[in-house]
């Protein structure tokens, strides 16, 4: 009986690393995205100011059509 509750409390210290593991690995990914998105919205920044420093004609060849 004792060997049979070591062997649970191993299975259970095992589980409980795996989770704190897999939860450190969420909470980085969701940082990294985080900060991906920040750098996304930043060129979406440059990429208008440097559309509107653009010719109106050739910008205009750049928009997207009204369907999309």
């Amino acid at each position: 009986m004792e060997i049979k509750l070591a062997h649970l409390e191993t299975l259970y210290a095992e589980q409980d690393y795996t989770i704190q593991s897999l939860n450190d690995i969420v909470a980085q990914q969701d940082q990294e995205i985080s900060q991906l998105n920040i750098s996304i919205e930043q060129i979406k920044s440059q990429l208008q100011v440097l559309r509107a420093e653009l010719d109106p004609a050739i910008s205009a060849e750049f928009e997207q059509p009204p369907h999309y």
